[in-house]
């Protein structure tokens, strides 16, 4: 199958049968701390034949959870398309949560936002714990805010922080604090959204979540540039330059770069031909409608970078299993 081509890696190595439940089992360990290393240990698995159903529904959903803050939106789609194959299967429905949240980030990402919330909330009506829902309020606070719908959004991340805290749910938490810094950011207060961003990091550092250190790390240099603080730039950038760099995420790197290049302005520097060539190059791999707002607002201006105004229109998801999440009918 063609689709298989995008998953595997052209050098792998094979696996016996019996070790293949140990090898996704250890994939799914490494999710939270690094999920780029599940998407190498899934490679492993080369002869997908071997696999059960219920072992390569395992595999896909392994992959969904690991191509979202590795950024590869291109696995995240095709393994949702393939696992759609099995949605009546007992093992497809005892993850359809899981399933069907990765499916709305994967639709918020892409503009098909009525779509997203019609994923969300089927996701949400099979949530199996908490833990899930608190989640799952927290991407469609994500959806709201990408709606323009700001008033909502920080009324879901205000619910849903008391919950998390009540939960010590702290891996949760960090989430939410990162992305009401972006809010805040949004709105131009930027003492608060610094606020934010520096709990966010410290939540992130004591779990141990790289994807969450880059992303806060990244947004706290946001902030920095944008006060011109050297000092705090300079402490910061280093470890997070050696986060990113080992993280297969194009559009953390873009974004690094970007505000490298303007604290270098800060300091001095006179932006070259081959520098202006390379942000435009990086912007083209920033994805993110309201980043590149926010690139456009705080620092384009600065490199008298043209911006080119995109149109995101809302659309429509024609996959023809997507009905099956529109009608949300799975038996709980």
């Amino acid at each position: 199958m063609k689709f298989f081509a995008s998953i595997f890696l052209l050098f792998s190595m094979p696996i016996t049968a019996q070790n293949i439940d140990a090898k996704l089992q250890e994939a799914k360990d490494y999710l939270v701390v690094n999920p780029a290393q599940s998407l190498q240990l899934l490679n492993v698995i080369t002869d997908f034949k071997t696999l059960t159903v219920p072992q390569q529904i395992n595999w896909y959903i392994i992959a969904m959870r690991a191509s979202v803050p590795t950024g590869n939106t291109t696995l995240l789609i095709d393994s949702i398309d393939a696992v759609f194959s099995h949605y009546q299967h007992p093992k497809f429905i005892e993850n359809l949560t899981t399933i069907t949240s990765a499916l709305g980030i994967w639709l918020r990402k892409n503009n098909y936002l009525d779509d997203a919330q019609a994923s969300f909330e089927c996701s949400y009506k099979h949530a199996k714990n908490d833990r899930h829902k608190l989640i799952l309020t927290n991407s469609l606070a994500l959806l709201a805010r990408q709606l323009d719908n700001l008033e909502k959004a920080k009324a879901l991340y205000t619910q849903a922080k008391k919950l998390a805290k009540k939960a010590q749910q702290k891996n949760i938490l960090a989430i939410i604090e990162n992305n009401q810094g972006m809010i805040a950011l949004e709105e131009g207060l930027i003492e608060k959204a610094e606020q934010h961003f520096r709990t966010a990091l410290i939540g992130y550092q004591n779990i141990d979540k790289r994807s969450g250190q880059i992303s806060a790390g990244l947004n706290l240099l946001f902030i920095f540039v944008i006060q011109n603080n050297q000092v705090n730039f300079e402490r910061l950038y280093e470890p997070t330059y050696n986060l990113t760099t080992a993280f297969p995420n194009e559009t953390k790197k873009a974004l690094l770069f970007w505000l490298n290049m303007r604290f270098l302005q800060l300091q001095g520097k006179q932006l070259t031909k081959n520098d202006h060539k390379q942000l435009k190059t990086n912007y083209l791999l920033i994805e993110d409608k309201k980043l590149k707002t926010l690139i456009n607002r705080y620092i384009a201006p600065h490199f008298n970078f043209k911006v080119v105004k995109e149109r995101y229109e809302k659309q429509k998801f024609s996959r023809l299993w997507f009905k099956h999440v529109q009608s949300c009918d799975w038996k709980k």
